[in-house]
């Protein structure tokens, strides 16, 4: 099962740095399993997911489906305390199908802390991404 956008897109922004952070795979590893993929698929779609910059189909998702992968995208951005560039300019690609003003990216990346020791609240996250979809 190497065929989930949502899984395939955050691993692709984990590679697209070219240093896949231990913290990002499993953080994509907690999404996976909360999302009840089980955890040989996830290997899987780990395993078999290339760097790429194209970007799977999501434009049927839903908006709750959309505001979920962008806080997802977010926080697998933010999970090694650094954005670098190119996970901009993935995060705007994904922006961009996914219906998102630039804006968005920016405004959540900056009202964002990712404190792993802190737990992380994807809630508050997620409903930061459903207001900006439908402002």
């Amino acid at each position: 099962m190497t065929d989930n956008p949502h899984l395939n897109i955050l691993v692709q922004l984990a590679m697209i740095d070219g240093e896949t952070d231990e913290a990002e795979l499993e953080l994509i590893r907690e999404i996976g399993a909360s999302q009840n993929v089980s955890a040989e698929d996830i290997d899987e779609i780990i395993e078999k997911t290339e760097k790429k910059t194209s970007i799977p189909s999501i434009a049927h998702l839903p908006d709750n489906d959309k505001a979920e992968l962008m806080a997802n995208l977010i926080l697998v951005m933010k999970i090694d305390g650094r954005v670098h560039k190119e996970e901009m300019k993935f995060c705007f690609k994904v922006l961009k199908k996914l219906g998102y003003d630039e804006e968005v990216l920016f405004d959540l990346v900056s009202t964002t802390y990712v404190d792993p020791a802190e737990g992380i609240n994807i809630d508050k996250i997620k409903q930061k991404a459903v207001d900006q979809l439908n402002p």
